[in-house]
């Protein structure tokens, strides 16, 4: 079998502006999976930090004023993705012209819905997509990313990074 996934090589959560402490950005990334695998795919990610802050200040980031914490890191044995609300890091699944389990992540049409449902980023590869037959195409898998910040973080620039994996299933 053959597997190529594309997802981009990076997003800015804050849109070139200024961030508010209570007012939460969003952006989007698209993963392309191309497979012949004729059971299809799952699509993973995890933190690369693998701790529960995700983005660190590029300078300051020692203190937790430094450190943006990530809501409750996902998990598909009790799938745990809620409405947004309070502050933090978080990312759900939008789209897909594979496979979307709604119960999982809900039915919105943009990241700003409140029907979409947010976790926080896992510390280990974890499913967040399975795919469980052929495409004869691509299929592209669109996240949302949100972010809101207390007002007691620290001003400036942030970093961070997951990693996507797809996998041919068994």
């Amino acid at each position: 079998e053959n597997l190529t996934l594309n997802c981009g090589s990076s997003i800015d959560l804050d849109n070139g502006t200024t961030l508010t402490a209570g007012t939460p950005q969003t952006n989007t990334t698209t993963c392309h999976v191309t497979t012949n695998d004729q059971s299809g795919y799952n699509l993973s990610l995890a933190d690369d930090r693998t701790t529960s802050n995700a983005l660190y200040h590029t300078t300051n980031n020692s203190t937790q004023d430094g450190q943006i914490q990530d809501k409750t890191p996902w998990n598909t044995t009790s799938p745990n993705a809620q409405a947004w609300n309070g502050t933090g890091l978080g990312f759900g699944l939008l789209s897909s012209t594979a496979t979307k389990n709604e119960s999982w992540w809900g039915n919105a049409n943009n990241c700003n819905d409140t029907t979409q449902l947010y976790a926080g980023l896992p510390d280990t590869d974890t499913n967040i997509m399975e795919h469980t037959t052929y495409s004869n195409t691509h299929t592209d898998t669109t996240i949302c990313y949100k972010l809101d910040i207390p007002s007691t973080q620290l001003s400036g620039e942030y970093t961070g990074s997951v990693t996507y994996t797809a996998a041919g299933r068994p």
